[in-house]
């Protein structure tokens, strides 16, 4: 055989191959199943669960289960009980308080000329005043 043959062969060949590996291809899960012994490979689903309903057509549930979604009661948050007299007596020496640093700002600011200098002591006290002013207000609000 010549080489032109050969080569004329070899063309002619080469179509028909892929054809045949191409159709082949196809049929991987034919030929795996047939591998297989024509068995379905194995699923990990779960079982399904038992039919809720009764021969009878009523439905099978224990008396003591509750249908649908459960009725959630609130929760209410317990606050402490406040001491109400203690609250009082706390507001009422935290306003003495406050009326003392008033009146020793007060007395401050006469002695000082604020436009000239600012007394950092004059700055303390009215910071101190504040303070007390809001925990007077968080004491009356609660």
């Amino acid at each position: 055989m010549d080489t032109k043959q050969s080569r004329r062969s070899l063309v002619k060949l080469i179509p028909g191959a892929f054809l045949i590996l191409w159709s082949a291809k196809g049929n991987e899960l034919a030929l795996a199943n047939f591998a297989a012994g024509g068995q379905n490979p194995p699923t990990n689903n779960p079982p399904n669960p038992p039919y809720p309903f009764g021969p009878d057509g009523e439905l099978k549930v224990p008396k003591t289960e509750i249908l649908g979604p459960e009725a959630k009661t609130p929760v209410t948050p317990v606050a402490p009980k406040k001491d109400l007299k203690a609250d009082d007596r706390d507001i009422r020496k935290q306003v003495a308080l406050l009326a003392q640093y008033a009146e020793e700002l007060k007395n401050e600011v006469e002695k000082t000329d604020s436009t000239k200098v600012l007394s950092l002591q004059m700055l303390r006290k009215t910071q101190s005043i504040e303070k007390i002013a809001h925990h007077i207000a968080t004491l009356a609000a609660s």
